[in-house]
C-alpha cells in the first residue's frame, strides 16, 4: 500500500510539475526566426575615380533593418558570380584594376542577419577604366610618385 501512494505521489509532482512549466506566464527563451527577405537596395550606380583610375559599384542602402550584409554580383547574366561580400555599413565596393576596356555587368542584394537574400537589383553595365600603372591620373607623368629608396 505503501509504494502505491509513493508512485501516486511521484506522479502527481511529474505531472504539477510539467503543467507549471507550460503556464500562460511562461517565457520562452526561443524567438521567432524572421525569415523574411529584406528589402532590394536600390539606385545601382558606377563612379570611376580619375584620380587613383579606379571604378566602384554603388548603391542605397536596403531600407531594411535586419541587414547583415550586401553581396556584389559581376556577370553577363543572371545572377552572375560572386566578387564580393561587405557589411551592411557598406554601400560601395572598389573594383580591382583593370588591364583591359571591357565593359561589365553588375547587381547587388541584401542578405539578412538570417541569411535571406533580398531580390537582385537591376543590372549595372560598367565600361572600365583601364589602369595603366600609374600613380595619379591616366596623364603618364607619375609626378608625386617616390619610390621609397
Amino acid at each position: 500500500m505503501f509504494r502505491r501512494h509513493l508512485v501516486a505521489a511521484l506522479t502527481f509532482a511529474a505531472i504539477a510539475t510539467s503543467l507549471v512549466g507550460c503556464s500562460k506566464k511562461s517565457t520562452s527563451s526561443l524567438a521567432p526566426i524572421d525569415l523574411s527577405p529584406p528589402a532590394t537596395p536600390s539606385n545601382i550606380h558606377g563612379f570611376t575615380d580619375a584620380s587613383i583610375s579606379r571604378d566602384w559599384v554603388m548603391w542605397d542602402a536596403s531600407a531594411s533593418a535586419n541587414v547583415g550584409s550586401y553581396e556584389i554580383y559581376m556577370g553577363a547574366s543572371a545572377p552572375g558570380e560572386l566578387v564580393a561580400t561587405v557589411d551592411a555599413n557598406t554601400n560601395s565596393y572598389m573594383l580591382p584594376l583593370s588591364g583591359q576596356a571591357v565593359t561589365e555587368f553588375y547587381r547587388v542584394r541584401a542578405v539578412s542577419i538570417n541569411n535571406v537574400p533580398s531580390a537582385f537589383t537591376s543590372n549595372l553595365s560598367l565600361d572600365r577604366t583601364v589602369w595603366d600603372g600609374g600613380v595619379g591620373p591616366n596623364t603618364g607623368d607619375n609626378k608625386g610618385f617616390e619610390s621609397g629608396n
